[in-house]
């Protein structure tokens, strides 16, 4: 029966609602963004409204692959959970390692089966693609909130001002929020107030062009300038006794010259200066950073950091500025009760855990080094650690080494080309699902529930099933597997759009709650960054770029993106220097690696700098990023992914 079902995309904590649309059989023939949806409001991006592509790819996985012939799924899961048991049997749990990809986020009954599934089996090497993307902000959390899954919310709907860094809405909503009326509504709302829009960024974006003005800084100096604009704020009288540790915070700003913040970041003095006195002028000002400053090095302290501004200036916990869900309180007591908050220790490096995780940045090391609980076996869920993990040849060599690789994709990644079994999983719009993930990150107060769309194709089977597959092969009881091996989310309810709770309330948080701004950890990362030498005029850093219809590896394997964003882009002066033209293929080369690729010239590229497309079929930015445990930050895990030294040269 032809007609339209309400869902929301899955993609990211945006969560945008989407009109399915049907033929006359009932068939799922397109996906549309849904202008009655009380969230979104009619925004969707093209990664969400075009998904229905990469779910009915003629690529796309249909049956379970052992050694790559086609295998019945019984035969697959019982050669998985034999190998899983041997390698327990006689190395120990914590020689079995989990990779799970940024899918699995917003895959409720697969997250939730995956973490019971490694508190059953008992290891602690569980990698995560957050450590690519985001930890550092759970880091932060903790050390402020007492919880990882706490976090400012900026509160576009009624700020006078917004400063934004590393985050480039307009082309893919931003991170770590959910925008009421998406990135268009949240931003053309504050420029139809007459409020003003900053962007921090190396380049000069798609947002910066439509929406504000543009500060371009270093990749990976915004650490910096977050200190040179707390030092030239005044400590705040209201709330102290709320606030732990701004007073040392404060003071270790404060004595830092402000030339030495432009010397790093290349802003002139006196723009620190102003936009400072912007925002101590601003009647509220909304603050936010996004994955493009997690990557630089330093993300956990210029998270800390950011939210000490909103303090300074008296939007922490206030109308127009950064808001904290209603929800906080349960959402952290689930998290700790489920063993999210777990700490464990890297046998490498002596890494501790962020929400149960390793850094996947020394996944290669540790199945490479020899020794006692050396990982031996390894199972990827929706995930392509080859492709989205820096040091990617390093880790196909140590993918090699496995007694035991399984995977669960869509389709054949570069990392599944190496499995012994490949299991097909589901896409989004084949299964039930609860937004759980935007939840902490929404000034709104709904949390979205949908059905499936469509059935899932050929033997493709959801996530939960498989994991309650393998934990009934190895023995792993409970209640909960038993639910999950009946088709999960056929059999739960999905109202129209979902569950009504309460919005974010100015001023309850800190009524409720004691922050701190100060610790050891942070004491430790500012004497790391005075370390840091002042970077020379000479030579180029590297920034990668998301594609209006890329998104994260896990894409890839079923888009084919058109030749027009498979360039580098350079500034004119830069490629003058080195007698390049538009148009050219050059080699970026760093200390490990180089890539070809054609460039282009672009005025709105920061001189200095390189930016390359991430996620580019058939050419990965990753193969020539430092990896290793010397390239991840210490505090959160997060491997240091721009910013990085380059070389740059002409092809033939």
């Amino acid at each position: 029966m032809a007609g339209r079902t309400h869902t929301y995309c899955r993609i990211c904590e945006a969560a945008c609602g989407l009109q399915a649309k049907r033929d006359e059989h009932g068939a799922l023939v397109g996906l549309r963004p849904d202008r009655s949806h009380p969230n979104s409001r009619g925004f969707a991006c093209a990664k969400g409204t075009r998904f229905l592509e990469v779910a009915q790819h003629p690529d796309r996985l249909l049956a379970p692959l052992v050694d790559g012939a086609p295998a019945p799924w019984d035969v697959a899961l019982d050669l998985v959970g034999d190998g899983l048991r041997r390698v327990i049997d006689a190395h120990g749990p914590h020689a079995v390692g989990i990779y799970f990809g940024n899918p699995m986020a917003f895959n409720a009954l697969g997250v939730a089966s995956i973490i019971r599934f490694v508190e059953q089996l008992g290891t602690r090497n569980v990698f995560f693609s957050g450590s690519q993307d985001c930890n550092n902000k759970f880091a932060a959390g903790r050390i402020v909130h007492g919880s990882p899954f706490v976090h400012p919310v900026p509160d576009y709907e009624h700020t006078d001002f917004a400063l934004v860094f590393g985050s480039n809405p307009y082309v893919s909503q931003s991170s770590f929020v959910h925008l009421q009326g998406g990135s268009v509504g949240a931003f053309d709302g504050i420029k139809k107030r007459g409020g003003q829009v900053v962007f921090v960024d190396p380049r000069r974006t798609e947002s910066a062009k439509r929406w504000g003005r543009h500060v371009p800084i270093r990749p990976g100096a915004d650490a910096w300038l977050l200190l040179g604009l707390l030092g030239r704020l005044d400590p705040p009288s209201e709330r102290r006794d709320r606030v732990e540790g701004f007073d040392a915070l404060h003071r270790s700003a404060k004595s830092i010259d402000l030339q030495t913040c432009s010397d790093h970041t290349g802003i002139p003095r006196a723009d620190i200066e102003a936009l400072a006195d912007e925002l101590s002028a601003a009647r509220s000002a909304a603050l936010h950073m996004s994955v493009g400053v997690n990557m630089g090095g330093f993300g956990t302290l210029a998270y800390v950091l950011m939210q000490a501004i909103a303090y300074a200036t008296g939007n922490l916990d206030a109308r127009g500025g950064s808001l904290f869900v209603a929800g906080t309180d349960p959402i952290s007591w689930i998290a700790r009760r489920v063993g999210l908050t777990a700490e464990a220790h890297s046998r490498v490096g002596g890494f501790r855990s962020t929400v149960r995780s390793l850094p996947a940045g020394i996944m290669a090391d540790e199945i490479l080094t020899d020794g006692p609980e050396r990982v031996r076996a390894l199972l990827v869920l929706a995930g392509d650690p080859v492709r989205s993990i820096p040091g990617g040849t390093r880790i196909e060599q140590a993918l090699k080494s496995l007694d035991l690789l399984a995977c669960v994709d869509m389709f054949e990644s570069r990392t599944a080309k190496h499995a012994d079994v490949l299991m097909p999983g589901s896409s989004w719009l084949e299964r039930w699902d609860v937004a759980l993930p935007s939840v902490p990150f929404q000034t709104g107060s709904l949390t979205q529930l949908t059905g499936p769309m469509m059935p899932l194709p050929g033997d493709a089977r959801h996530e939960a099933n498989i994991l309650a597959g393998l934990a009934k092969r190895l023995g792993l009881g409970g209640s909960f597997w038993s639910v999950m091996r009946r088709d999960p989310g056929r059999w739960l309810p999905a109202p129209t759009y979902g569950i009504r709770g309460l919005p974010p309330r100015p001023g309850r948080y800190l009524r409720r709650n004691r922050v701190r701004m100060w610790s050891i950890e942070i004491a430790a990362e500012l004497d790391r960054l005075a370390q840091c030498p002042v970077p020379s005029n000479e030579g180029l850093r590297l920034l990668s770029r998301r594609r209006r219809l890329g998104h994260n590896s896990w894409l890839h394997g079923g888009r084919r993106d058109g030749r027009a964003e498979a360039a580098a882009w350079m500034h004119p002066d830069d490629l003058r220097a080195r007698d390049l033209a538009d148009g050219d293929t050059i080699e970026v080369r760093t200390e490990v690696g180089a890539l070809a690729i054609p460039v282009a010239a672009h005025d709105d590229v920061m001189p200095g700098t390189v930016v390359v497309p991430h996620g580019l079929h058939g050419l990965s930015l990753n193969d020539i990023l430092p990896s290793g445990p010397q390239h991840i930050e210490r505090i959160s895990g997060q491997h240091v992914m721009t910013g990085v030294r380059v070389d740059v040269r002409a092809v033939g």
